[in-house]
């Protein structure tokens, strides 16, 4: 246990210590005013007695080109421990600050970074566990491209991973812009020995613009859990629903 822990904390080090000073240069180029804050949140349900709750902030530089960015996140997980055993409901919750750096083109753009996920009730295969189910470094990878045209489509990619639960997320997404109708495909997993556990998700996406700062993104769709963990693959229908405010 010891061991894990040590290597966790010195790949975290590596990791922060590389992009701290990238990021350094990169912010020697740019005034405080550059920077602006942005929030974010998601709530997610689904039929099978699962809730998880996401908030965050991230803080990074308009215009083109490279800058730095931190990122950080807390959230909370209710899931069924053991779906094979009755009443065995369980919560973990956590909060995961990431410094990285991110390009801005034209229409795309690229972003990585790398953090720590400071977690309670430690569960390292807890199914939905966006950023993972135990304490550990993390490294994020983000992709975005837009189009062309009246109505461009916006394709985004998202990832993280978790090197204290062996956890996986990622995200695919991809709206009309005009519209604001898109779709989304999750893929999530991961854990140690007999608690793994892997999640697929797929839906269609709404987003509207409340305020040129402020808009909300809704989704519903079909939801699949597997994994040692479970006596047989389970689906469901999911229910999301997230905000943004860039003020």
């Amino acid at each position: 246990m010891r061991l894990n822990t040590c290597k966790n904390a010195l790949i975290a080090l590596a990791i922060v210590a590389g992009l701290t000073t990238a990021a350094s240069s990169a912010a020697a180029q740019r005034s405080v005013s550059d920077f602006h804050p942005s929030f974010y949140g998601s709530t997610e349900l689904d039929t099978r007695h699962s809730d998880f709750y996401l908030l965050g902030v991230y803080v990074g530089v308009g215009g083109l080109g490279w800058s730095p960015y931190f990122n950080v996140n807390g959230y909370y997980l209710d899931y069924i421990f053991s779906p094979t055993l009755p009443k065995t409901d369980r919560t973990l919750s956590a909060w995961s600050p990431t410094l990285g750096l991110a390009y801005a083109g034209r229409r795309s753009g690229i972003s990585f970074g790398g953090g720590y996920a400071f977690v309670n009730n430690e569960d390292a295969g807890a199914p939905g566990a966006e950023g993972g189910g135990a304490t550990g470094a993390t490294a994020s990878l983000g992709a975005y491209h837009s189009g062309t045209g009246k109505r461009p489509l916006h394709t985004q990619l998202l990832s993280n991973y978790n090197f204290g639960s062996q956890y996986v997320w990622a995200r695919g997404h991809s709206i009309k812009h005009a519209a604001r109708i898109g779709a989304e495909v999750v893929g999530q997993g991961g854990g140690k020995a007999a608690r793994k556990s892997n999640t697929f998700q797929v839906g269609p996406t709404l987003e509207y613009e409340w305020t040129p700062a402020f808009r909300t993104t809704g989704a519903i769709g079909y939801k699949s859990v597997g994994g040692p963990i479970y006596a047989s693959r389970e689906s469901g229908t999911y229910l999301k629903l997230e905000f943004s405010f860039s003020p």
